[in-house]
């Protein structure tokens, strides 16, 4: 029988008087009903209780308002960048009107689709469009430089736009197919994330198909109304005399310096897919990357048998060391009996603290002040800090620890307290730099019956038992049963101190008043606070805050200690193997995507060997993004993962258009060295811009500000140093391989 306190529960709220107020999902409501819901209630509130201030500190809402709207300024940012880069590189005013007539068209089209499927706009349908939009200008782009092109070498402009598109329509619409076909996979992630990225996927492929159809039917008929009394020469003359460097030079000298040296070029190649595997597993890995948040919810357990009193003043001690530092915080000290609770239950020895700080950075600093003062003045007591529940983390963050080890009896039986203590006291040792918690302990007060006093006294077991019920007036009116589980339904509306049930006298048969201290004796030990069980029996668990890198070499020293002790055998659970799982989801999928690639461009080139070229880059884009995820201290998640697949799909289209180009020139009677030549001569300008637009469409969301920003930098990073390096794999590498192989036909 646990001690009991005189009082279940308190609940402090720092600062003026106030009430904290969280506000908790609700379904099937929009934001501002709700925002304008609750300024409702706080309002009705303040009327009825003019005495008391009502302050909102929890609002989810504000969070997700503000990361869409974050979401829709990267949109616009992105869109000017892009059509910034155009305008340079056309050196006309024209052409970046006519791109910025596709982005709103598109985008429309885009938005209709949406309601007829029934997609709403949030973070992810957001991010998709944001993404879709460094995409959407690149069909147009093509489709203006050719028109351009074709003008500029003496036809006539609507028959140089007819030709243009045509020309350009089938490789359009394959880079359209390609990259779709890397997104739709992303639907058939498992869980939660496979229905989230729903949208993201559907995003971009309506995208990218509305782009199309603006590109070639559209585009050209305002490109027509736009230039049809112009000569074909419309640069402008100030931006021609300010952006005059000629980036064909270097680009054929480079060209040139790769033919040459194609055989270093290819062992590079090769060494890269063992390097990619050894990055691989250097690389950190997470199931989801890190979100900053400003507040958190501390569980405080001190581990002791502490009165309700002595929980409260210590927890007013703890907040004291950070008072300066909280914006707003809230205890809940002792057993809390709300009728809908929002927290997990906790007992009388345990505390649950919502702290906010001003910023991230300074929630970081309370953390370790708080970690530090309780480990100096209470080590046996265990503290945990976990994210304050909004909607995304309740649904997608990892809930559990990263290397959970779980200690089993060999006998099958339940560990005793002794032997746990004893082997955690030995992975303690071992394990020097590791935090190692101590098992958590609950002090029992058990009554043992004298039955030679009972006999003396003439007292039985119900009359001791009936007495002891009513002293701590708990009474079991009925008990609720289903199927093998029992609940006992108890009535009583306080707790006594173990002094009140040895102080109290029971009634025997002749109506006699007898000390219970006379006929029962007390003594006192520790036990588990909590019992846990699996498949594999009764376990005790010890949860560790190991990095990853370090979960192996920690899993190998605590599998040598557990062997060495003879009562226990240890599994393992956590974080650390649930991300790796979804990992190698990911990694399928990227396969399937890859797959999907080679047969659409198979169909297209009517060849078995030439998607095989363009599909070779991907190898070296995947190695870059994986070291600069490393190099940049990110992991690999699920966003980065996501970005490794999309940008599979992105890279490739500069390397159909130069593939396309080159077998274009071939039939036209050229040699396979001039074919190289000159289709990366007459390429090279698209290619470069719309690797700038998609890539300056994406950079906005570099800047890590709030939650929608954080989950979208890993996915950014990967696509932004994909697309990087894959332009320079477009423009060089392969034509270099396109060579070696057709060089003797």
């Amino acid at each position: 029988m646990q001690r009991p306190a005189k009082r279940s529960g308190l609940v402090r709220s720092k600062g003026n008087p106030a009430i904290s107020m969280a506000i908790i999902k609700q379904n099937d409501a929009k934001m501002e009903n709700l925002q304008q819901s609750i300024a409702t209630l706080i309002d009705d509130l303040e009327k009825e209780h003019p005495n008391i201030r009502f302050e909102l500190t929890r609002d989810q809402t504000k969070l997700l308002t503000y990361s869409i709207d974050n979401l829709g300024s990267n949109l616009l940012v992105g869109g000017i960048l892009a059509a910034l880069v155009i305008f340079l590189f056309m050196k006309d005013l024209r052409s970046p009107m006519l791109i910025v007539v596709t982005i709103p068209l598109s985008l429309v089209i885009t938005l209709l689709a949406f309601h007829l499927l029934g997609i709403s706009l949030n973070i992810i349908s957001l991010s998709g469009l944001v993404l879709g939009t460094g995409m959407i200008v690149d069909n147009s782009i093509i489709v203006i430089d050719n028109i351009s092109q074709k003008w500029r070498s003496g036809m006539k402009l609507d028959d140089s736009i007819a030709e243009a598109v045509s020309e350009v329509f089938t490789p359009m619409l394959s880079s359209v197919l390609t990259t779709c076909s890397v997104f739709l996979p992303l639907i058939f992630l498992s869980g939660t994330a496979g229905a989230l990225f729903y949208d993201q996927a559907m995003a971009v492929t309506i995208a990218l198909f509305a782009s199309l159809l603006v590109a070639v039917l559209v585009l050209p008929v305002y490109f027509y109304l736009m230039y049809k009394k112009l000569s074909p020469y419309t640069e402008n003359r100030f931006i021609a005399r300010i952006f005059t460097f000629n980036y064909y030079r270097p680009y054929e000298k480079a060209l040139k310096w790769t033919l040459r040296h194609g055989k270093l070029i290819i062992v590079c190649f090769i060494a890269l897919i063992p390097m990619t595997y050894f990055i691989y597993q250097t690389v950190e890995k997470s199931r989801l990357p890190h979100i900053s948040h400003d507040d958190t919810i501390m569980t405080v357990d001190w581990n002791s048998g502490i009165s309700l009193e002595e929980n409260d003043l210590r927890v007013h001690r703890l907040l004291s060391q950070v008072d300066s530092l909280t914006e707003q915080t809230t205890s809940m000290v002792g057993v809390q009996q709300f009728l809908m609770s929002h927290t997990k239950e906790i007992t009388s020895s345990e505390s649950v603290v919502y702290i906010k700080a001003k910023d991230a950075e300074t929630l970081a600093k309370i953390e370790k002040r708080l970690t530090d003062y309780i480990a100096e003045k209470h080590p046996k007591a265990l503290v945990t800090f976990q994210v304050s529940g909004n909607i995304f983390n309740m649904i997608f963050a990892e809930q559990g620890s990263p290397l959970v080890v779980q200690l089993h009896s060999k006998g099958g039986e339940a560990p005793t307290v002794e032997q746990v203590t004893e082997l955690v006291g030995k992975i303690r040792k071992a394990l020097p730099d590791v935090v190692v918690p101590p098992a958590v302990m609950e002090q029992n007060i058990r009554y043992i019956a004298d039955v030679e006093a009972m006999a003396v006294y003439d007292i039985t077991y119900d009359d001791i038992y009936g007495k002891m019920k009513n002293i701590i007036s708990q009474n079991t009116l009925f008990r609720i049963n289903q199927g093998g589980y029992s609940m006992p339904v108890t009535t009583g509306d306080s707790r006594a101190e173990a002094s009140d049930i040895l102080s109290g006298k029971v009634r025997n048969k002749n109506g006699v008043e007898i000390p219970l201290s006379m006929v029962i004796r007390e003594t006192k030990g520790e036990d588990f606070k909590k019992l846990y069980s699996g498949s594999a029996g009764d376990y005790h668990p010890i949860a560790l805050d190991v990095p990853d890198s370090d979960v192996k070499e920690v899993m190998k020293t605590i599998k040598q200690v557990v062997k060495e002790d003879k009562n226990f055998f240890v599994t393992f659970t956590g974080e650390y193997f649930s991300s790796r799982e979804t990992i190698k989801e990911l990694i399928i999928i990227l396969l399937v995507a890859i797959s999907l690639l080679y047969f659409i461009l198979a169909a297209q080139f009517e060849s078995v060997i030439q998607p095989l070229i363009i599909l070779s880059e991907i190898v070296v884009d995947i190695f870059f993004v994986l070291l600069g995820l490393w190099l940049f201290g990110e992991s690999l998640n699920i966003m980065s993962m996501i970005g490794l697949v999309v940008m599979s799909g992105i890279i490739i289209n500069d390397s159909i258009l130069k593939v396309d180009t080159i077998n274009r020139l071939r039939k036209q009677g050229m040699s396979v060295l001039k074919a190289v030549f000159a289709g990366g001569h007459s390429r090279l300008k698209p290619i470069i811009m719309t690797s700038l637009t998609t890539i300056l469409a994406i950079a906005p969301f570099l800047n890590r500000v709030d939650m929608g920003s954080d989950l979208q930098y890993p996915l950014s990073l990967s696509i932004i140093i994909g697309m990087t390096v894959g332009t320079l794999i477009s423009l060089f590498f392969i034509p270099l391989i396109y060579y070696i192989i057709y060089r003797k036909r």
